[in-house]
């Protein structure tokens, strides 16, 4: 594998495509109804892992560019806007300082939003341990039908979330909304949470945060962590139904719509926390609708959705444009191209070449076999 700043613009450029492709079969609620969320998980996955990996791999087919590329790496790393202290300020080091600013001042931001709500955490009591509550015994009653790797270490219930969530992998901790929540209701909302756990779904939502901080300026980047937060509640949506009685599902629904309507405003959590519910009406239909009227995914729709995305993934790694720049020679101090128009070299009587560049004489030559020169045709004076 090679990195190198064009293989990182192809990177993105075809992240970018990929990208757009997902949006657009999961704008649709039509089609998004008929594709496989193992499909559209993997797809999110392999697209996140394209864009972390920007590299030129062992089968990469390199298109060389003579003239659009190296002007452009040319003017990025050579114009001088100004110069401190003798460092020269070019495109290229301007977009790598401006960069790196973004990147720092996201990082910083993102882990004193963490740092603060984990000191908040303590503050808070355990329903886990609380004596008036059900909740220790319904994390008991789903650790035994749905087994998760890390259990839950603490539910809080508080006015600072409108909607359930979990944040953490290892140590999950689970907010639950100051609402009347019924036993029944309280059942299905750790269910759906605890799913979350269940399929490591975290793990997803840490790797799109720090490709959102490493590409904080790529709009498309922050479309992929939205639809992979939709992907990921279709899919614990359908393993939370599943696991549910027949007469507790129609409850699952009105659960999900109790929470969305109890929302005014935007939950202020930090993005790797995964949501119960949103009052985003087209999110929540689509969820309701997956639930409703589940349809095979053996579906022509989406085999060819599925055939096209693997094309795309390999095509995103199959071709690379380099710059190529044209071969150049320096005789007596002056820098000429050889592939100029009416280049060619002049036979002398004394074994000796005058060679013509663009149609100027540029220099008698001794010895035509050195590379680039050989390939010039040779005319006799005659």
């Amino acid at each position: 594998m090679h990195f190198s700043a064009t293989s990182y613009i192809m990177t993105i450029l075809g992240g970018n495509c990929l990208i757009c492709f997902l949006c657009i079969i999961m704008r649709d609620g039509r089609i998004a109804q008929k594709l496989s969320i193992r499909f559209l998980k993997y797809f999110s996955f392999f697209i996140l892992l394209r864009m972390m990996l920007p590299f030129e791999f062992f089968h990469t087919i390199t298109v060389p560019s003579e003239k659009i590329l190296p002007t452009v790496m040319d003017f990025c790393n050579e114009y001088v806007f100004f110069t401190i202290k003798n460092i020269a300020v070019t495109p290229s080091r301007l977009l790598l300082s401006v960069w790196i600013v973004g990147v720092v001042y996201i990082v910083c931001n993102t882990v004193r939003n963490y740092m603060r709500l984990y000191r908040v955490i303590p503050c808070f009591p355990n329903l886990i341990d609380a004596t008036d509550s059900n909740v220790s015994a319904i994390l008991t009653a789903i650790y035994n039908t749905n087994p998760v790797p890390h259990p839950v270490k603490k539910v809080i219930r508080t006015s600072f979330v409108n909607t359930p969530c979990v944040i953490g992998f290892f140590s999950p901790v689970i907010f639950l909304p100051d609402l009347d929540l019924t036993p029944e209701e309280l059942y299905c909302i750790l269910l759906h949470e605890l799913s979350h756990v269940r399929h490591m779904d975290y793990i997803l939502m840490l790797v799109s945060e720090i490709l959102c901080i490493i590409n904080w300026w790529n709009p498309f980047v922050t479309s992929l962590r939205t639809r992979l937060e939709e992907i990921l509640e279709f899919h614990a949506d359908n393993t939370a139904f599943a696991n549910l009685p027949p007469s507790h599902r129609k409850l699952y629904l009105d659960c999900l719509l109790k929470v969305a309507r109890s929302q005014q405003q935007k939950p202020l959590l930090p993005a790797m926390t995964m949501l119960f519910s949103t009052n985003r009406s087209g999110t929540l239909k689509y969820r309701i609708l997956r639930l409703v009227n589940s349809e095979s995914c053996r579906s022509v729709t989406n085999y060819f959705a599925m055939s096209i995305a693997v094309l795309m993934l390999v095509a995103s790694t199959l071709f690379i444009i380099e710059p190529s720049w044209l071969p150049e020679e320096e005789i007596n101090g002056e820098v000429f191209s050889l592939d100029e128009d009416n280049s060619y070299l002049l036979m002398r009587g004394d074994e000796t070449y005058d060679m013509y560049i663009g149609g100027n004489y540029i220099s008698t030559i001794h010895n035509r076999n050195v590379e680039g020169i050989c390939e010039l045709p040779v005319y006799n004076t005659e």
